[in-house]
């Protein structure tokens, strides 16, 4: 049976990321920095040849998926849109300390809901009926191979529903333009909707920081 490779990717900085904002659906640009920063990672590293790029259909990530695959034409998919904050929004952690609401939300791990923010049981269903939708895409076109640039609440979202091997969600770290392989098993993921998390993206020489994540998380048994 056939395996198909998703590619999960974080898509660059923006100025508000350095400021150590929030930004869910706030549509912003990347930043000059975070322009270089996928470049420099494109000229260091690999990433792997695809046969269709989707992305979240903010800005940040298009821009993303434009520098990676300047050849091809991004998809959009709506529901892999990042979470939405609500009072929370385009605000720093400094800036929002002294609200009972924000301790309350950080002291729970983020399973309280911020006043206008989404719920996080229904962010996280709608994430995965969003990788569910880029698979069933996948299949009907034959397409073996495909990237997903997106955002690093949605990548986390999904890699702790999904992902095999189990790992809580703080656990699962994603940096600016990288990401994690993910193979996709039709009959596995039609029955338990799980997909196998393997190398971490972009591929590089094996004592990078790209390889040092990868044995973090995937540590060879004793």
């Amino acid at each position: 049976m056939q395996a198909y490779h998703i590619y999960l990717i974080r898509h660059g900085l923006t100025q508000a990321n350095i400021e150590g904002k929030y930004i869910g659906e706030t549509d912003l640009d990347l930043c000059e920095e975070g322009v270089e920063e996928i470049l420099d990672l494109k000229a260091r590293f690999s990433y792997p040849a695809v046969g269709r790029v989707y992305t979240s259909p903010l800005r940040r990530s298009i821009q993303t998926a434009r520098l990676l695959y300047p050849e091809m034409t991004p998809l959009t998919v709506d529901s892999l849109r990042e979470y939405a904050f609500g009072a929370f929004e385009n605000k720093t952690p400094e800036e929002l300390k002294e609200l009972p609401s924000y301790r309350s939300w950080i002291d729970s791990t983020q399973k309280t809901v911020p006043d206008g923010a989404e719920d996080p049981n229904a962010f996280g269903a709608r994430v995965v009926e969003g990788l569910d939708r880029v698979i069933r895409d996948m299949m009907k076109d034959h397409i073996g191979d495909a990237a997903v640039i997106t955002h690093a609440g949605v990548i986390t979202a999904i890699l702790t529903a999904c992902g095999i091997p189990k790992r809580p969600l703080l656990e699962w770290k994603v940096e600016s333009g990288k990401g994690y392989t993910l193979s996709v098993s039709a009959g596995l993921w039609a029955n338990e909707h799980l997909v196998e998390v393997f190398t971490p993206v972009p591929y590089g020489t094996g004592t990078d920081e790209v390889m040092l994540e990868y044995q973090r998380l995937f540590p060879e048994e004793e």
